[in-house]
């Protein structure tokens, strides 16, 4: 049976039975306690939502995207079939791209699984697990491993699955069922005979989905463009960024002038005709929609700016981060093996699920009720977020386009060679960008006119100056700021003083 969301962005959200199932499971009801922005709540009240919400927001946003291709392609199947301008060789050319490229109900209900579990693999404060705390633990100790959260949310859909037959059988049955309509209303007869769910493969799809790519190295082909609807590799533009952008500004008391239900309604499926491979699918936008994907890319900015990258927020998640650090090696993870006396670190349990999922915003409350004296200087940290004693901001760089490490660990080195030791100060790089690094994302969107000659092909986005000299030409900046780890104010007033001679002496090194 379905059910009905209301939803404070998307008003009302019905969901299939079996989306029902996947959000009523252990796994996907965690991310009710995980912040969706991090340490930004303690800067900004109103910023308390989870990613639980925002699951099923982008898993709403993938449906209605994917029904908008489905609907277009179908369109463009009649118009072709109407054009009199197209040899009948190339009207039976196009004509079964467009069939290959075709969606079925099967993999509409992938797409809206992919978008509803795409961050079931986020810990403790979403990024600032996998990114922050990833990091420092890997600069701790050199043998560990960096992973992405893309990556550990497909083994929690493995997990998922494993610990939910209820949820694998409704999975089974509901592809067998849609699999049987679909050819009866291809074939215009009765299918009696017994249809096997290949589960494996469409749980890989799933996973290939919420990663943006596929993993089997095949040529790219007319099922392309499936990919780039809930993460989009290609240019950045895809329903997890549509729904988190609206939902963070809402969250922050902030205004975006992007209207995602417009873009969705100008989107298409097109082929890559003039490139390498002819037979891969991309998703074009109508080239009206050019400046609102500007407006996109400004409201991007401007929530990095104001929130993402606040100065207090840097100085909370560092501490956060910092707090987790001390506490890894004295806080076993129980996992299910946990009665046997198996445990692991936290910066362990993204190899073993049933130790992951118990890992939520949760954690400073499990740090702060614990016995366990090795955790003092963690819960140190901790009390002094809610006491308001934060790492102080004593400087940043100059606006750069790219700062390296080697640039980092330069100004590490000269603040080390100025008296200051590794404890007493945090230097976090920060990278403002619309999503391609140095690139114009826009040059990464395919394009198609609305009575162009050649309806059926697209083309990319020019050059900013080429639409409008109004426009950016640089769409990335880099900076680092320094933060003093001290309570004592004489120590951060040294900080700065030095940090402001050591960045003088850098600016003259880099001159000369």
């Amino acid at each position: 049976m379905s059910k009905i969301f209301n939803d404070s962005i998307h008003g009302t959200i019905t969901l299939h039975p079996l989306l029902i199932k996947i959000i009523d499971t252990p796994q996907f009801q965690r991310l009710r306690n995980i912040k969706q922005l991090g340490g930004c709540y303690f800067v900004y009240p109103s910023a308390s939502h989870n990613r639980f919400e925002h699951s099923i927001g982008t898993c709403f946003l993938a449906s209605k995207l994917a029904h908008q291709l489905r609907a277009r392609l179908e369109e463009d199947k009649m118009d072709l079939k109407k054009d009199k301008k197209l040899s009948n060789d190339m009207k039976e050319k196009y004509l079964k791209k467009f069939e290959e490229a075709t969606m079925t109900d099967n993999d509409i209900l992938c797409i809206e699984i992919a978008g509803l579990c795409h961050d079931i693999g986020h810990g403790p404060f979403s990024h600032l697990f996998d990114r922050l705390f990833n990091k420092a633990i890997h600069k701790k100790h050199k043998t560990t491993k960096e992973w992405e959260h893309e990556d550990v949310s497909g083994d929690m859909l493995d997990y998922l699955f494993e610990n939910n037959p209820d949820v694998r059988h409704e999975f089974e049955k509901t592809i067998i069922e849609k699999t049987i309509i679909e050819k009866t209303i291809i074939e215009e007869t009765i299918i009696e005979k017994t249809i096997i769910c290949d589960f494996e493969w469409y749980k890989n799809f799933i996973k290939d989905l919420i990663k943006g790519k596929p993993s089997s190295p095949k040529k790219k082909n007319a099922r392309s463009y499936m990919y780039e609807i809930v993460a989009n590799k290609r240019n950045e533009i895809d329903v997890d960024k549509m729904d988190y952008f609206a939902r963070d500004c809402h969250g922050l008391g902030m205004k975006s002038n992007f209207d995602h239900l417009r873009f969705i309604s100008q989107c298409r499926v097109m082929f890559l005709e003039r490139s390498d491979n002819p037979d891969e699918s991309t998703i074009a936008v109508r080239d009206k929609e050019e400046y609102n994907l500007y407006e996109l890319f400004q409201t991007r900015i401007g929530l990095f700016r104001s929130a993402y990258y606040h100065r207090v927020n840097k100085a909370i998640e560092l501490m956060l981060t910092d707090a987790l650090v001390l506490a890894n090696d004295h806080l076993p993870i129980p996992t299910d093996k946990s009665l046997s006396g198996k445990t692991v670190k936290m910066s362990e349990a993204y190899q073993d699920m049933s130790a992951y999922e118990k890992l939520t915003d949760s954690i400073v409350d499990v740090i702060l009720m614990s016995t366990n004296e090795k955790l003092t200087e963690a819960k140190t940290l901790i009390k002094r977020i809610y006491k308001r004693q934060l790492y102080k901001c004593v400087g940043s760089t100059a606006p750069k386009q790219e700062l390296t490490n080697d640039n980092i660990n330069k100004i590490e080195e000269k603040l080390k060679e100025n008296g200051f030791h590794e404890e007493d100060f945090r230097v976090q790089k920060l990278s403002f960008n619309c999503g391609k690094g140095l690139d114009n994302p826009i040059e990464y969107v395919y394009f198609y006119e609305k009575d162009g000659d050649n309806y059926y092909e697209c083309y990319k986005g020019k050059d900013s100056k080429e639409t409008s000299m109004l426009l950016p030409s640089t769409f990335q900046e880099d900076f680092a700021f320094i933060y003093s780890t001290s309570m004592d104010t004489e120590t951060t007033k040294n900080l700065k003083r030095k940090w402001k001679i050591i960045q003088n002496t850098l600016k003259q090194e880099t001159a000369d």
